[in-house]
């Protein structure tokens, strides 16, 4: 990549699962295909944007990469990425912030872009549920949860007089009439 370095290139520490154990009996094939898995991973990356990347750890050929995703309502969530050890023979696993998780399409040449492109459309059908959880949030006295995540569907609000409501908002209907 020529002279000019990336500001997370320095952080060659936290991409060390992709790269295999040096040392250790018989560990040279196995080495070398971590070297061909990291360096691959690293290209993926370099594809999506390095600066989408907020972490990279592993151990024991599992690695696992958390993305900054923003949605259209610039909405900030994570997607956290768990590469498995035959990545990318077998897809990866994931995990966010979102009250329910797209099923992946996968194929042997699927790349992390195509798993972020999923996670963009699947953020994309989830802006009304979370348009209407706002709109609850701002015009009702919300007592519980006081901390929402992306992820809550229910509610508990206050009444008044000690009486309050549990209301449970259907992510996929989200403009139905609330249980």
């Amino acid at each position: 990549h020529g002279a000019t370095r990336h500001p997370l290139s320095r952080r060659r520490s936290s991409l060390a699962p992709f790269a295999g154990r040096p040392g250790g009996s018989g560990a040279a094939a196995p080495a070398q295909t971590a070297r061909v898995l990291q360096l691959r991973v690293r290209a993926e990356i370099e594809e999506v944007g390095w600066g989408q990347l907020v972490s990279a750890t592993g151990d024991d050929g599992v690695s696992c990469l958390t993305f900054r995703v923003m949605d259209e309502q610039r909405r900030h969530h994570l997607l956290e990425i768990t590469l498995p050890m035959n990545y990318p023979a077998c897809p990866p696993s994931i995990a966010a912030d979102v009250p329910y998780l797209p099923k992946l399409q996968w194929s042997e040449s699927s790349r992390l872009k195509d798993v972020l492109c999923q996670f963009q459309e699947h953020l994309k059908v989830l802006q009304d549920y979370w348009s209407t959880m706002d709109g609850i949030d701002k015009a009702l006295w919300v007592v519980d949860p006081t901390k929402p995540t992306y992820a809550m569907s229910h509610h508990r609000i206050a009444l008044g007089d000690d009486c309050y409501i549990l209301l449970h908002v259907d992510t996929h209907k989200p403009n139905s009439l609330p249980e």
